[in-house]
């Protein structure tokens, strides 16, 4: 495949998983116009760098390499696009501690406000936690 269909390839790998460049060269430890360059195909990656957009790319973006490697290799993209769940599932895989602490603070905060909007829906419809639970049983 020609250089400049595989900058295309990364720039559409870039842009569907939303991986912004200062990220990227931040992760890969190369100069953010250097990504810029590559991404525009003003420049060329060595072997080594490559690799490392892609194993950067992956890091940030669990996914994103194999529909890379699925657009270089002309396949068929049938990946049908990751829920919300999905994604938070796939970065608490690769989180920390502090990570997996702070997610499951912040998956506690999410619970108890859509339990207090229901309760608050509840009361201005007239219905009582105690009625729904009657009619469940």
């Amino acid at each position: 495949m020609a250089k400049t269909q595989i900058h295309t390839l990364i720039k559409q790998t870039m842009d569907r998983y939303q991986i912004q460049g200062k990220e990227l060269a931040s992760v890969v430890g190369i100069g953010q116009s250097h990504i810029s360059d590559i991404r525009t195909g003003r420049k060329w990656a060595s072997e080594e760098v490559f690799a490392a957009i892609l194993e950067g790319m992956e890091q940030i973006a669990p996914g994103s390499k194999l529909y890379f490697c699925q657009m270089l290799a002309g396949e068929n993209l049938t990946v049908q696009p990751k829920t919300i769940g999905d994604k938070i599932a796939e970065l608490i895989e690769i989180a920390d501690e502090d990570d997996v602490e702070k997610a499951m603070l912040a998956i506690g905060r999410k619970w108890k406000q859509e339990i207090q909007q229901r309760q608050s829906s509840k009361q201005k419809t007239g219905l009582s936690t105690y009625h729904e639970e009657s009619i469940a049983v």
